[in-house]
């Protein structure tokens, strides 16, 4: 039976990390997984990202459509995406009804430490910083939109699997997640 897994949290979580070593994993199983990464999938439905409202919905919306359609190929999907609103996960599994939400737990302060290290990329590089330095003087940031744990909440909902990543290593963290599909007879 084929299956999704959406690995979510703070951006810096360690999400991407996660996700990268569970496709590993899985490989080295026999399973094969798509990976629908955001930072990635972002770049293809808006190639100038604003970080609007609409645009996060409109993002959301199409990366579930996704990963639905390659669910409905009978394809395993890995999904790494913040996904700030408890409805946005909602949504998939209104689609995908056995979807695995997995909230990758971390403090701010160690998402911000470890965002500070990203380079510039495919997401723009010391979110956190600017972000918080835009609330505390006003100076604005081109590029810049709303950053999730300091302008705009992330919210918990009810996830199928909590992982600390700033108590457990990336590897622990994704044999975590290879337990629960065993668990669920997603895999053998």
């Amino acid at each position: 039976m084929p299956f999704v897994v959406w690995i979510t949290g703070l951006p810096g979580s360690g999400k991407s990390t996660i996700a990268k070593r569970l496709v590993t994993l899985l490989d080295a199983s026999g399973v094969k997984a798509e990976y629908l990464r955001l930072d990635e999938f972002r770049k293809e439905i808006a190639p100038s990202p604003k970080y609007t409202d609409e645009e996060r919905d409109k993002v959301y919306s199409e990366l579930s459509s996704r990963a639905t359609k390659l669910n409905k190929e009978q394809r395993n999907v890995i999904v790494d995406a913040t996904a700030h609103k408890a409805k946005f996960r909602a949504d998939l599994k209104a689609l995908v009804p056995d979807l695995v939400e997995v909230y990758v737990k971390c403090s701010l302060e160690t998402c911000i430490e470890r965002e500070s290290k990203r380079k510039s990329g495919l997401v723009a590089a010391e979110l956190y910083r600017k972000a918080l330095e835009r609330r505390r003087t006003g100076k604005t940031f081109e590029g810049l939109g709303d950053v999730v744990g300091v302008d705009v909440p992330f919210e918990e909902g009810s996830p199928d699997l909590v992982i600390e990543s700033d108590k457990a290593a990336a590897e622990q963290s994704a044999k975590a997640i290879m337990d629960m599909l065993k668990r669920r007879s997603f895999i053998k």
